[in-house]
């Protein structure tokens, strides 16, 4: 692994932990079951339109804007082409999320058992082919968005986005963020993202995110932690 930033490596690992959870989750959900069905819903869907909701689609709509307004505001002076194709594929990943959002008020609408499940089927295949574009997106970004930062910003500066980009974000929000990017991230890893947000200047998310890390790494991981970041 490269020792240079790369601002799109932690929080896509902790997407894609997510994506992998949540295809397991619809997986082994019985829709035919009522309750079953508007649970795992609600977790898809709840308060979609809100910036500061933590449902999953939620989730995967707000990075959209965080990324765009942190990240690619600043490499469009130097490659507005690769920006805009990944704009495109931005607005794509939007009408994914409405239509699946769409089945879901389908899904949570109806009574009948046998029909339940045929729309639960179709949100579970929606969604599959939805987490398939996502999977590749995220491969698209840190593939032609990380060399075009690491040529024109140094390190320095691109800590400086790191950490507007966590500063920006509302606490409930990066709060959720990190109980899914913290774990996914390799020993390594998380003392490289967690060693740079204790140099952020004041105000900084580090006492944040090691107050998170210590609920969500299991016992021997978070012993390690401490060490290697000598507190």
């Amino acid at each position: 692994m490269t020792e240079r930033e790369n601002l799109f490596r932690p929080i896509h690992k902790g997407i894609r932990s997510m994506i992998y959870q949540m295809g397991l989750r619809l997986g082994t959900t019985d829709f035919r079951d009522a309750e079953a069905s508007n649970r795992v819903v609600s977790e898809l869907q709840r308060d979609l339109a809100l910036s500061t909701s933590n449902c999953f689609l939620c989730l995967m709509k707000g990075h959209s804007r965080h990324e765009e307004r942190d990240f690619f505001a600043p490499v469009r002076r130097y490659d507005a082409d690769v920006v805009e194709e990944m704009l495109k594929e931005h607005r794509a990943i939007l009408i994914r999320l409405q239509a699946v959002s769409k089945t879901g008020d389908e899904l949570r609408a109806e009574t009948r058992s046998e029909r339940r499940l045929e729309i639960g089927n179709r949100l579970h295949l929606d969604l599959s082919d939805f987490f398939v574009s996502y999977l590749s997106h995220l491969n698209n970004e840190e593939a032609l968005m990380v060399p075009v930062m690491w040529e024109r910003f140094t390190d320095e500066q691109l800590r400086f986005f790191r950490a507007e980009f966590y500063n920006r974000i509302p606490l409930p929000r990066f709060e959720e963020w990190m109980r899914w990017t913290l774990p996914a991230l390799n020993p390594h890893e998380l003392v490289v993202l967690l060693s740079g947000m204790k140099e952020d200047p004041s105000p900084n998310r580090f006492a944040d995110a090691m107050r998170i890390a210590r609920n969500q790494l299991p016992p021997e991981r978070w012993t390690e932690l401490i060490s290697e970041l000598g507190i």
